[in-house]
């Protein structure tokens, strides 16, 4: 070979030699999904035909949450609030002082409902948690993990880490103004430990689509104390959305799979909300509702289903939930 072919071929050799390769990573991000009230049960365990309890007997659990477990399936965790006991076990109900309240509860094999439609977490902390007790809570509790369900317990801070992202949430009642207050040290620890902190608190005027003004202080102190988003259950009603001090603020998402009452308000929303790590650090890069009927038919079949698109209540229920719209009725 000659000299000037030699230097030739080592110019072609070097010349594709690969270069070092720079591998951009994928975005960081966590997408949740949200839902209200699930009462999985019944008054005091009534079964008869027609309510919660029936329906349980004559179907297997994945019925319940057929026509939304697609929408769940596409995120990295939904949560559910579960309003009410989970039992097998003969307990006694609390006193409330009236024989008119509600005591709700239902078989511990319900809360398969969760699990075989890709719900994740399960929120335990609400006005019905004691309905029968510490017993009732505890068998609760049991049912949820027993169908691999993580629970958020009462007033424990629940910490979820994906994609490098460290979420916390609080599922909590607020009963009245101040009680805020209470969560502020809880509040810190997770500011400490987490990247992004959810309060999920249940509380409220019952039976309205409009704020108490109480309620949205108490928010809007736990945005500024350092709280990223706040979803709030217990209104039986949908509640809009606002924005406040770089903070989100869901005050209500109303009833969802509810067992309590066979013509509950047929509205109701999936909340949705992308985490995501930017230059700005873990912020809500972008959220959106998915209107959903809280049943089909004249009365209860405790089967939520995503509002069709060309239905003039999905965008009824989207505009209010944004704030462009009085009513989701």
């Amino acid at each position: 070979m000659s000299f000037f072919k030699f230097l030739l071929s080592l110019c072609v050799f070097m010349y594709t030699i690969p270069g070092p390769i720079i591998r951009f990573p994928e975005k960081q991000s966590v997408t949740l999904s949200f839902v209200g009230d699930c009462t999985l049960g019944t008054q005091k365990g009534g079964n008869g035909r027609g309510t919660f309890n029936w329906y349980a007997e004559n179907n297997e659990p994945d019925y319940f949450l057929e026509k939304v477990k697609p929408v769940f399936e596409e995120d990295d965790f939904t949560i559910a609030n579960c309003e009410g006991v989970l039992s097998d076990n003969p307990l006694g109900m609390e006193d409330k002082g009236s024989p008119t309240a509600f005591w709700f509860i239902g078989p511990a094999s319900s809360a398969r409902v969760f699990s075989t439609s890709s719900v994740e977490i399960v929120g335990f902390s609400n006005n019905h948690m004691g309905d029968y007790g510490t017993k009732g809570i505890s068998d609760t509790i049991d049912a949820l993990e027993a169908a691999d369900l993580t629970v958020a317990k009462h007033n424990e801070p629940l910490y979820l880490e994906k994609n490098g992202i460290t979420v916390s949430i609080l599922a909590c009642r607020l009963r009245w103004a101040g009680n805020e207050k209470d969560l502020y040290k809880t509040l810190e620890e997770m500011v400490a430990n987490s990247d992004f902190q959810i309060i999920y608190p249940h509380g409220g005027t019952e039976g309205t689509h409009q704020k108490d003004a109480w309620r949205e202080t108490a928010y809007k102190n736990l945005i500024d104390r350092g709280a990223d988003l706040i979803v709030g259950t217990h209104p039986h009603m949908l509640q809009p959305i606002e924005r406040y001090n770089g903070g989100t603020i869901v005050y209500s998402l109303g009833n969802f799979c509810f067992g309590g009452n066979t013509h509950p308000e047929n509205r109701t929303a999936i909340y949705q909300c992308t985490i995501s790590l930017t230059s700005d650090g873990v912020v809500l890069e972008s959220d959106d509702v998915v209107p959903c009927y809280v049943y089909t038919g004249s009365s209860n079949n405790y089967q939520p289903v995503p509002v069709a698109e060309d239905d003039p209540v999905y965008q009824k229920i989207y505009d209010f939930m944004y704030g462009n719209g009085e009513s989701p009725v």
